[in-house]
């Protein structure tokens, strides 16, 4: 058996299919600033942002079936999860309770461990009226 295995294991995340499957189009539940990240030598990682906390609004992905009793797990419509658009400057102009949309996915910042999501973005756009902002 190989030690210590996990060094070898790279998680990809399907952010195609989740965008999809929640329609990207979330409410705008909180933000704070991200101080970014900086290696050993002082020098950036990744840059400063903010981070957003977001509800899932609806969630056409298909049905988990529990395997002991037969019945469908319930979906993730009104779930919350966080994310952080890179590089922008904390806060941003959008009001809490408002829709939004995310934008520039970036998988090298990105990453699933212990069942939770670190979800970098480059970009986050308002909905205003069915369309993004500065559509």
């Amino acid at each position: 058996m190989l030690n210590n295995g996990y060094r070898y294991v790279k998680n990809v995340i399907d952010i195609d299919k989740l965008l999809k499957d929640t329609g990207n189009k979330y409410r705008l539940i909180s933000q704070r600033g991200f101080k970014g990240k900086r290696n050993e030598k002082g020098e950036i990682v990744i840059p400063e942002g903010t981070t957003l906390g977001l509800q899932i609004l609806e969630d056409h992905s298909k049905p988990v079936i529990d395997k002991n009793t037969g019945e469908p797990k319930p979906d993730n419509v009104f779930e919350t999860f966080e994310v952080t658009i890179v590089g922008v400057q904390y806060p941003l102009p959008i009001k809490k309770g408002s829709l939004v949309r995310l934008y520039d996915f970036m998988p090298e910042y990105s990453y699933y461990i212990n069942f939770n999501f670190i979800l970098r973005f480059g970009r986050v756009e308002e909905i205003k009226d069915g369309k993004d902002v500065t559509d």
